[in-house]
């Protein structure tokens, strides 16, 4: 079982105090209960998965720790991930939890994960994202909008994990995406799940897979979509028709 040490760098503790109470209740049964925040000023987070080559690091310029809780509330993170000291990918938002109980990162509002494999980026933007430290995944449910230098793709969820190897795997949801040509015929495609290995350039469209041009509609049960060279590589059970 992997294990995940967290090291916490540079903080100034300063309390706050949150007091609640049931404004329908009569003043003489009201409750205030007492509740101690403590706030750290630009935390650094260098978090290691014991037994691998993977390390992660997490930083932000406020956060919130309820006494006695494993619970960070954060503002404006930023999360790195590594693998042999090399920078995999990075993720900012507005805000996050950082839950160290349960070894998970959720990052929320304008949430922008960057993708580096084989001198290519990927951009990805989404309004949620989960990082679970156990596992090693990224996962969103949200929409989410995808861009490199060859396509923009949309879609309705994903999950990154990486092989053992440290090649990262992307399983996209629900896809659709539009790919311009030099020569002005733009390719349109969709999917209900695309499967992506950063070590190839292929796409792997599967059910309800369609790649439409100016000319002809493939439909198949399964594609498999070179973006880099425009080609479709391979598919099953396809039909075409002249668009």
């Amino acid at each position: 079982m992997k294990r995940v040490s967290f090291l916490l760098f540079g903080f100034i503790f300063i309390g706050l105090y949150l007091f609640i109470y049931d404004p329908n209740s009569s003043f003489k049964e009201q409750e205030i209960k007492q509740t101690q925040f403590f706030s750290v000023i630009k935390p650094i987070w260098k978090i290691q998965i014991q037994n691998t080559k993977d390390s992660y690091e997490l930083n932000s310029l406020k956060a919130l720790q309820e006494e006695n809780k494993e619970v960070f509330l954060l503002d404006e993170p930023i999360f790195k991930t590594y693998r042999d000291n090399k920078s995999k990918s990075s993720a900012s938002s507005v805000s996050a939890v950082f839950d160290l109980g349960n070894e998970l990162l959720i990052m929320t509002n304008n949430v922008h994960l960057t993708i580096l494999e084989k001198n290519e980026k990927i951009d990805l933007f989404t309004k949620k994202l989960n990082f679970d430290f156990k596992k090693g995944s990224i996962t969103s449910k949200n929409e989410i909008e995808l861009k490199n230098s060859f396509l923009k793709l949309e879609g309705k969820g994903f999950e990154l994990n990486q092989d053992k190897n440290g090649q990262s795997e992307l399983t996209l949801t629900e896809v659709y995406f539009m790919q311009d040509n030099d020569t002005g015929n733009n390719l349109f495609g969709k999917a209900d799940l695309i499967f992506y290995k950063s070590s190839s350039d292929i796409f792997t469209m599967i059910g309800s897979a369609q790649i439409k041009d100016e000319f002809s509609v493939i439909n198949a049960e399964e594609i498999e979509f070179n973006f880099k060279t425009k080609n479709i590589v391979s598919s099953k059970k396809s039909k075409i028709t002249k668009s």
